[in-house]
């Protein structure tokens, strides 16, 4: 590989005597015959295209990083490179009303990354043999309306189910006029959510297993699943599983709003003033979402580039690229206007992305619990350069 060519040739000392190795072959030009001048020169143009792979490639600089980052970034940073945290940083407030600071043990709500956990705890009963996922989905949750709906393809977004079941919720429950207030959940959970499908059965958007459409109703699903076949609450399960494997960190779910040391969730305004944008009630509905599956799991972005190290060597990175509209492994895509594979996820004011790029050997975690709407493309743009 190139890489490793210039590599070795900065091991050697040969950049440091580049005027020299130039000057050497302008005067042994002069004074060999065709032949040589040739190969003079064939060493020369390999020369300067290792130069300009020098000039490319660049060791992790933190004020270039920050400079990379969205305006008015808060939150957190974890890189990993080969295997070894090369960055990891704390940037801004915990929370806005008195200026508390973030620091290492500070946990954000990583919205749909969620579903990458999920994909691993089912893939974990499958082993088991607790589950069969080319099984239908009812026969496990017996209330679930659709026959023809199979466990794998709620893995793979395959459902043809809605895409939005807070939607859902407030048109055929909130705004239901036939339902007294005090019938209307305040904190709705997975089993209102379940419940709801049985009562309305939603048309689906299409055939299952006819074509792929995110919906966030699928994992709420495979949670209430994880539940119903081991008996356990999904906050237990997941420590448990964390514990069965010697994990040096454990996830913490929770639909609580008192959570120790919590980043809460913001949103910046045109005027620059932030608001507060957690659960749904704090930006206007009159219920929030209790349900876990896209949210309510909490970590450190160090933590997570852990977690993202773990799943690392099992994602077919050739294959999701030449797949570029299909879900893997809970969600990871390959984002071919950036040529890297990432994963997404939110929830309120909070946004999360995990950046895979397997060309360098970068994971990176970003959490901000301040959304902006920026993108993170510069950024992206930058850790690709990264090669040492």
């Amino acid at each position: 590989m190139v890489t490793e060519s210039l590599w070795n040739i900065k091991q050697n000392g040969e950049l440091n005597n580049a005027n020299e190795d130039l000057t050497t072959i302008m005067i042994s030009s002069k004074k060999t015959n065709k032949l040589d001048l040739k190969s003079n020169l064939t060493y020369l143009i390999s020369f300067l295209i290792l130069m300009s792979f020098s000039l490319t490639a660049e060791k992790l600089n933190t004020d270039s990083l920050k400079a990379n980052l969205p305006g008015n970034f808060n939150g957190q940073i974890a890189i990993k490179k080969n295997t070894q945290f090369i960055f990891n940083e704390n940037i801004g407030y915990k929370e806005q009303t008195y200026g508390t600071e973030i620091n290492d043990s500070t946990l954000f709500n990583v919205g749909e990354i969620s579903h990458t956990f999920i994909h691993y705890f089912i893939k974990h009963l499958v082993k088991l043999r607790q589950i069969n996922i080319s099984e239908p989905v009812n026969k496990y949750l017996v209330d679930f309306p659709y026959d023809s709906i199979q466990i794998k393809h709620l893995i793979n977004h395959q459902s043809g189910l809605p895409k939005d079941y807070i939607r859902l919720y407030h048109k055929k429950v909130f705004n239901n006029m036939d339902i007294k207030a005090k019938d209307k959940e305040k904190l709705f959970d997975n089993d209102d959510i379940l419940f709801l499908l049985s009562r309305v059965k939603p048309q689906l958007l299409f055939k299952p297993g006819d074509s792929i459409a995110y919906s966030n109703i699928d994992y709420l699903l495979l949670v209430s699943l994880i539940e119903k076949v081991t008996f356990t609450p999904f906050p237990d399960f997941v420590a448990k599983i964390f514990k069965h494997h010697n994990f040096v960190f454990t996830p913490l779910v929770s639909i609580l709003d008192t959570i120790p040391n919590k980043a809460m969730g913001y949103r910046l305004f045109e005027d620059e003033t932030t608001g507060l944008f957690e659960n749904l009630s704090s930006y206007g509905f009159n219920y929030d979402d209790g349900t876990t599956g896209n949210q309510h799991l909490y970590l450190s972005a160090k933590n997570l580039a852990l977690w993202a190290q773990f799943i690392f060597n099992d994602i077919d990175f050739g294959y999701i690229k030449a797949n570029p509209s299909k879900y893997f492994m809970g969600g990871i895509k390959y984002n071919k206007q950036l040529e890297v594979t990432e994963k997404e996820g939110g929830f309120g004011g909070t946004y999360t992305k995990i950046i895979f790029i397997p060309e360098n050997g970068i994971i990176a975690v970003v959490i901000s619990n301040i959304y902006t709407g920026e993108k993170l493309d510069k950024l992206v743009s930058y850790l690709k350069l990264i090669d040492e």
